[in-house]
């Protein structure tokens, strides 16, 4: 289901995050322009990096956390299996399917929500499967959910 963003305004904002995803699959570090300065970032509070990330460096360092999760000599799939984008909000469904670092095939779904304020991203708010991330992406780097932490 991909609905159509229905206003210009919306319609911006959908191109926005479309470059988004596309500088991401690219490792293009011009992502940083499509940020707001006070950016936010809210990753679910089981992973390793869960909690509210917040202003353009914690962001950009959040995003940074995940160089090595991945083999970045093998292509990240990025498939939107819906999307709605209104003048405020743009929400979008998808499937990442890549290699992880370990050379073990990855495809989790994701539900991600960014807020956009003047032709910026102000927020992400990303839902995943995070048993799966954690245990396809961070358990073979190390990297302890703290919940298990707290159980410890």
């Amino acid at each position: 289901m991909d609905r159509s963003a229905s206003s210009p305004l919306a319609r911006r904002n959908l191109a926005l995050v479309d470059r988004y995803f596309e500088c991401l699959g690219k490792g293009d570090p011009s992502i940083a322009e499509l940020f707001a300065a006070d950016a936010r970032w809210l990753a679910p509070q089981s992973a390793p990096v869960g909690r509210l990330h917040e202003g353009l460096e914690a962001v950009l360092a959040l995003m940074a956390s995940g160089i090595g999760l991945y083999d970045s000599t093998r292509p990240m799939e990025i498939e939107r299996t819906a999307s709605l984008a209104g003048d405020e909000l743009v929400y979008i469904e998808m499937t990442i399917r890549a290699t992880t670092g370990s050379g073990e095939p990855y495809e989790n779904h994701y539900v991600m929500v960014f807020a956009l304020r003047d032709g910026r991203i102000a927020e992400v708010r990303e839902y995943v499967d995070s048993l799966y991330a954690q245990r396809k992406l961070f358990d073979p780097v190390g990297l302890v959910s703290p919940l298990d932490v707290e159980r410890a």
